[in-house]
């Protein structure tokens, strides 16, 4: 295909157009894949979250059922041992949940009546019995049953959690509403008797009450006889409730109350179940406020670098790939089509003998040349032409011949015109010449130019001199203020007749 086909179809708005709207098209379906994409692993994270957050909302009840369980039988056992605390606890089970560190009970002891429990407690096999920390307090609330059987609840026998403020508020609260509550972020390893290194975890505490419920907080001061306690280590708490799924999907970082704040932070499982690789932007994040026990935890949940991974590496990339490819094919497909089109619309708009253009090309172009030349105010000059005795010619030499003179006046017109003139071959021999921007004198003197030039042409075809031969032409103008282009046209016919009316090879000017 000719380079300049291509270089039209380029300048041409068609290609182009099919290109962005095949490009839009690409990216369009390509977002929407992409965005189908994102919200399947958003619903994916999404899923796991609310399941994890169902899980722990779940756990937790069942943690209060536990020291309800626990506060009912000791309230139902006046005369509990340590036999009997232990039996309890084995057939709870407490193993099929992990994070549940102890289950113990915290004894209602007055000022008065310390010693005598001391001694009471040393009396039942604990020689080395002590409330600690020492110190004397109005009330004492010291651990006397602590289960499992291991050496790390051992070591809290005697412990008098009553006091610490920060859980003697959880005690009393806890007291005063007769339902459970759990104690901010505490660090477990067998608390301040270990030498381990701390685990956050917590503890929740259930009132006993002896004899009947209390309606009101000075009765229930009046009949605590104590507290159930359950310890928790955090890390192995959320392990229990964690699902494996959900654990390759989502990190957690469980605050006491305000998020960020590493004093309340319960856990982070990006350190606590794994190393943590740096920082690392998730693409997906949520937080959630879970009520628990009279207090209040934050939970933000983040996508792993794994599960993000994974999303990223499912993006369509093919897709776009394969649709930018089938779009420059397309363009590169309009650009050809256009082109040809183009050629094939140039060839119907020339004479395929001269090359010159024919009567239709100027039936389209003269639509834009007039209203050009009314803006600009410039006449429009007309030549009308043909070759003396053209018949004779073809006759003498044969059409062959005829068709050689032809080609060679088309030559000779090519050679006289400007590039803004438009040179048509009207059929046999007639030839008409527009001329952009001429006035009747300038159109007559290019005619005349034409003619002298062809008067002097000595052709020969096959060898044999064909002689010479003239043209008759027609010259007329066309004003700026004209309106009837066809009247200008058979105006220049009408010279070219009496150009030849008159004797031939020669210009006639309309008048």
């Amino acid at each position: 295909m000719p380079q300049e086909s291509v270089n039209d179809a380029l300048r041409s708005s068609i290609p182009w157009i099919t290109l962005s709207a095949a490009v839009a098209l690409t990216f369009a379906g390509w977002v929407g894949i992409e965005r189908s994409r994102t919200d399947q692993a958003r619903a994916q994270f999404d899923h796991h979250v609310q399941a994890v957050e169902t899980a722990i909302r779940t756990r937790m009840l069942t943690n209060e059922q536990i020291v309800r369980a626990g506060a009912a039988h000791v309230a139902a056992t006046p005369n509990l041992t340590r036999k009997g605390w232990h039996d309890f606890v084995a057939q709870m089970r407490i193993d099929q949940y992990p994070g549940l560190q102890a289950i113990a009970f915290a004894e209602s002891v007055a000022a008065g009546a310390k010693r005598a429990h001391v001694r009471r407690m040393r009396a039942e096999g604990l020689r080395d019995y002590e409330i600690a920390p020492n110190g004397e307090r109005s009330q004492y609330f010291p651990v006397v049953f602590n289960e499992p059987h291991a050496e790390r609840n051992l070591r809290m026998l005697g412990f008098d959690p009553y006091a610490e403020p920060a859980r003697r508020s959880v005690m009393e609260r806890a007291r005063d509403t007769g339902q459970a509550a759990i104690s901010p972020r505490l660090a477990l390893a067998g608390d301040v008797y270990s030498t381990a290194k701390p685990q956050a975890g917590f503890a929740m505490y259930f009132p006993v009450f002896r004899g009947d419920p209390p309606e009101t907080t000075e009765a229930r001061v009046r009949s605590l006889g104590g507290f159930v306690v359950a310890v928790f280590r955090m890390s192995d708490l959320m392990r229990g409730i964690v699902d494996a799924s959900a654990i390759e999907t989502l990190d957690l970082r469980i605050y006491d109350g305000a998020p960020d704040v590493a004093a309340a932070q319960l856990l982070d499982t990006r350190a606590a179940w794994r190393d943590a690789q740096g920082p690392f932007a998730p693409l997906f994040t949520r937080r959630v406020i879970l009520p628990a026990a009279g207090r209040t935890w934050t939970i933000v949940f983040a996508s792993r670098p794994e599960f993000d991974a994974a999303a990223d590496a499912s993006r369509p990339w093919g897709v776009l790939a394969s649709g930018l490819l089938a779009s420059a094919l397309l363009f590169v497909l309009t650009v050809t089509l256009v082109a040809t089109w183009n050629r094939a619309h140039q060839l119907s708009m020339r004479d395929p003998l001269t090359g010159l253009y024919n009567r239709r090309y100027l039936d389209e172009t003269i639509g834009r040349e007039l209203p050009r030349a009314r803006r600009q105010h410039e006449n429009v000059g007309v030549i009308a032409l043909d070759i003396d005795h053209f018949k004779r010619l073809n006759d003498s030499f044969g059409h062959d011949a005829g068709d050689f003179v032809l080609r060679s006046l088309a030559e000779q017109i090519r050679a006289a015109t400007r590039d803004s003139d438009i040179a048509c071959r009207f059929g046999g021999e007639e030839f008409g010449i527009i001329l952009p921007g001429a006035s009747l004198s300038v159109a007559r003197e290019r005619a005349e130019g034409l003619r002298i030039a062809v008067e002097a042409l000595r052709l020969e075809f096959d060898g044999k001199p064909l002689g010479s031969f003239t043209i008759s032409a027609g010259v007329a103008s066309m004003p700026p203020h004209a309106q009837d282009w066809s009247f200008t046209l058979q105006t220049a016919d009408r010279a070219l007749y009496a150009a030849k009316e008159q004797g031939r090879n020669r210009v006639v000017a309309a008048t």
